[in-house]
């Protein structure tokens, strides 16, 4: 599974200036031939500004990296006063993000997703993005020996800057889900998860290989015991 991306390019400018050949000097009348009418004398027209000469640099504009078919971030909603769920069906609405990819063993999945929530932060403060909103955590691949996640922060805003090596602007996931809500540590999910999988089978419903964690209590800054995460299974 890939996360749609949506990159902000940049561009320098620069404008060559062509250079004009001056204009001939009129030729003296001929003896006898009458002078011709001397020319109206234009209006005075406001100066033009000075052309941008070649290798003068111009300053880049601000770009807004929001991916294109994204929803900006409402701002001001508290997530934790979303009611909780169990199964609701929600469609999800992609929002802007910036992400980055990594991994972690079981016993460390936590303080892993912790460590990486928090590079993401600190490139945003440097990108002079503002937070918006709950961090996911896209599950990519899971195994016996761990897993594959991508950490991805939404975000308003518009920076000049690209993101740093390991970080790229994307999109949320978006489409149709189920919407379940744990209350409690991140190792104490295992039961939920099984809930979510004989509501599944008991509805015959397909779920994508993709899971969403929506952390709506923030966990770098919330106790584990009072974590409140949304887990989002988009289905086929």
């Amino acid at each position: 599974m890939k996360s749609v991306l949506a990159l902000a390019l940049l561009a320098m400018v620069a404008l060559p200036v062509r250079a004009q050949s001056p204009a001939p000097a009129a030729e003296a009348p001929a003896a006898g031939t009458p002078s011709p009418a001397a020319p109206a004398t234009p209006d005075p027209k406001t100066p033009e500004a000075p052309a941008v000469g070649e290798g003068d640099m111009v300053a880049p504009p601000v770009v807004d990296p929001k991916g294109v078919g994204t929803t900006a971030v409402a701002p001001g909603g508290d997530p934790l006063q979303r009611p909780d769920g169990f199964g609701d069906p929600a469609e999800m609405v992609p929002v802007p993000v910036l992400q980055k990819s990594a991994k972690s063993n079981w016993d460390d999945g936590f303080s892993t997703l912790v460590a990486t929530l928090k590079e993401v932060y600190a490139e945003l403060d440097r990108l002079k993005l503002k937070r918006v909103g709950a961090p996911f955590i896209v599950y990519t691949m899971t195994d016996d020996a761990g897993f594959e996640f991508e950490a991805a922060v939404p975000f308003s805003g518009a920076t000049t800057e690209k993101p740093g090596a390991g970080f790229e602007f994307s999109a949320s996931p978006a489409g149709k889900a189920l919407r379940f809500t744990h209350r409690g540590p991140y190792d104490a999910m295992d039961p939920t998860y099984e809930q979510i999988a004989n509501l599944l089978d008991a509805k015959d419903l397909e779920a994508q290989d993709l899971y969403v964690e929506e952390y709506r209590a923030d966990p770098v800054t919330t106790p584990e015991d009072d974590l409140v995460i949304d887990i989002w299974v988009p289905l086929k």
